[in-house]
């Protein structure tokens, strides 16, 4: 495979443990990739683990997708069974792409850093989480720990999706200068949710009656402070009887608090009030809908959910925390709480649900920085432009 004299890519290999989940911020930036680098004639070839028995290779709307073989739900025995099918995989056809782009620091930046060894390709690892529970701690922390941080040298270019993901790259010993910021996007709605015409319409479009909304994205795990969220509502509806919680998302394979949500809500009696309904694939919808977007978590990587809030110019409330800080201004695009605070997050949903001039003010500015910096060409122009500092670093 030829590079021009620019060094732009025309192929690019993605490696990414899990795309076929019908949920997650990985999956979403994937396909999103595969999509617009189609669209844009580069050739993406997808090298996943087969959780979900499907085809070991399909070619998809977008890509040429390989899922390599994956036994239970041991996550040691499938490392394993990654590492050594997608490095066979990767020899193999060495030739039909330009440059590995892994989604993940452990899993595919590893088997790319061993093929590094045998074959001249350029490594791109982005890093998605951060804090306790993040890529650089676990890494750390894990077995062999030493070796993988030999490994991950290897790697040509880092992206992180905010400044504190940064930070946590070069504590590991990487040059600032290899590490490019590159935030999550997603495409933009003809609908916006500081409209009350539309947001009116959509409500009938979905067959929602409730009068009043506030609404979480995401999935259903420990470190989204859900517990925290339910316990505001339930004062919220102190005030507010007609308000009603929507929880958009299911609980996962790790850290699932799903049960326990459950049972917390019947323990304070808003099943009347608050609403599971599991995995949507039309979210953005739902944020047009609702009053209020909501994101309680103690710590995020760049939450999707959050930039799809802003695209929807959403009247938005999240965690005063570094990643979210990252696009949100407080009193100027957003509100902003401190996490686990039950009764500074039930006040600015109250404030919210009354001051709707204010709240639509926000989405309005919300929507206005999506456009300025969170758009699907910016990100992907942003990727290209570091595949080809890649290029140019290995040739």
């Amino acid at each position: 495979m030829s590079q021009n004299a620019n060094n732009k890519i025309s192929a690019v290999c993605i490696l990414v443990t899990d795309l076929d989940a019908p949920s997650g911020g990985i999956q979403k930036n994937t396909k999103l990739l595969m999509r617009e680098f189609s669209n844009r004639g580069v050739e993406t070839l997808v090298c996943a683990r087969n959780y979900y028995r499907l085809p070991s290779a399909e070619r998809s709307e977008y890509a040429m997708i390989h899922r390599m073989p994956a036994s239970g739900k041991s996550r040691a025995a499938n490392g394993l069974l990654y590492l050594l099918f997608a490095f066979v995989w990767l020899i193999r056809n060495r030739n039909k792409f330009e440059l590995i782009h892994c989604q993940q620091m452990f899993g595919p930046t590893m088997v790319a850093a061993v093929a590094s060894y045998f074959i001249k390709k350029p490594i791109v690892t982005r890093v998605t989480t951060v804090g306790d529970l993040g890529e650089v701690h676990a890494i750390k922390q894990m077995a062999f720990s030493g070796l993988r941080r030999k490994l991950i040298k290897r790697v040509t270019r880092w992206v992180a999706l905010t400044s504190q993901m940064k930070e946590e790259i070069e504590s590991l010993g990487i040059p600032d200068q290899k590490i490019d910021i590159i935030y999550n996007s997603t495409q933009f709605p003809e609908y916006c949710a500081y409209s009350d015409v539309q947001k009116r319409e959509m409500r009938e479009a979905l067959s929602l009656g409730y009068p009043t909304m506030g609404l979480f994205v995401g999935r259903l795990s420990e470190e989204k402070n859900l517990d925290i969220l339910i316990r505001a509502w339930n004062k919220v509806v102190i005030e507010k009887p007609d308000a009603h919680l929507l929880v958009l998302g299911a609980g996962g394979s790790y850290r699932n608090v799903e049960d326990g949500l459950r049972q917390l809500v019947s323990e304070l009696d808003l099943r009347e009030n608050v609403h599971f309904l599991g995995h949507c694939d039309y979210v953005k919808d739902y944020l047009i809908a609702s009053d209020i977007f909501l994101l309680p978590s103690r710590t995020e990587g760049m939450s999707n959910a959050l930039v799809e809030a802003f695209a929807c110019g959403a009247s938005i409330i999240a965690s005063d925390i570094k990643a979210n800080a990252e696009i949100c201004v407080n009193e100027v695009n957003s509100l902003l709480v401190e996490p686990g605070n039950v009764s500074a997050l039930t006040d600015s949903i109250l404030r919210l649900l009354d001051e709707r001039e204010f709240a639509n003010r926000l989405g309005k500015a919300a929507r206005k920085q999506a456009e300025d910096t969170l758009s699907v060409d910016t990100m992907v122009a942003a990727y290209l432009e570091t595949y080809k500092m890649a290029l140019r670093a290995v040739n």
